[in-house]
């Protein structure tokens, strides 16, 4: 069973990496420095418009954020067959391989978000990942620091996409392709289901 995983490690280390202050980033974020600390600390959970908040003040992708040790699933094994991380070759310094088991990971509790990254790092032209949205969960359309362009994929549930001022509901094996600052609404729209999709996103902004 995967555990739970505070992106303010990833914080923490890029804050004292750059020199900065608590301070410094509550008067970015307009978040204050108290919450910041706390979310630092696994304390608090993280909102995603607040992740987003830091993410653009700190300028890095919103994945930035996922979890450096990898977890290991425990569903979504209707749509994998996921293999052991043991059986990861740790010799080489990289590989293009990343096991179903091994996923980094960002969970965002409040929001009832999840996105596992399907691709080794952030290094490459386009980026792409599982993305997960408990019932219920409203809009999480997020604003980009470049154009984009994305692909969606639905694996389970069913996905409310906007794109400007038209809504699309896109059930399993449906997709989309749109520009990025088209999208403005995503949401589950599944009533006792959860949604979940794959999302390849170019440049890897998010």
């Amino acid at each position: 069973m995967a555990t739970n995983y505070s992106p303010g490690i990833q914080l923490k280390k890029i804050r004292k990496e750059r020199g900065l202050s608590l301070r410094e980033i509550a008067r970015q974020t307009d978040l204050t420095a108290s919450f910041l600390s706390q979310v630092e600390h696994g304390i608090s959970n993280v909102s995603l418009d607040s992740l987003v908040r830091i993410a653009e003040a700190l300028e890095v992708p919103l994945m930035y954020f996922l979890e450096e040790i990898p977890v290991e699933i425990d569903d979504l094994k209707a749509h994998i067959d996921p293999e052991p991380c043991e059986d990861i070759d740790r010799t080489n310094l990289y590989s293009p391989v990343v096991r179903a088991g091994c996923r980094p990971r960002l969970i965002l509790p409040p929001s009832g978000i999840e996105y596992q990254l399907l691709i080794p790092d952030l290094s490459h032209k386009l980026e792409a990942v599982i993305g997960r949205l408990s019932p219920g969960t409203n809009n999480v359309a997020r604003r980009l620091r470049a154009e984009t362009e994305e692909f969606i994929y639905v694996l389970s549930g069913e996905l409310l996409i906007g794109l400007g001022e038209d809504e699309y509901v896109l059930k399993p094996g449906d997709s989309i392709n749109f520009k990025g600052e088209l999208l403005t609404k995503l949401a589950c729209a599944s009533i006792d289901r959860e949604a979940s999709w794959i999302s390849v996103i170019t440049p890897p902004v998010f």
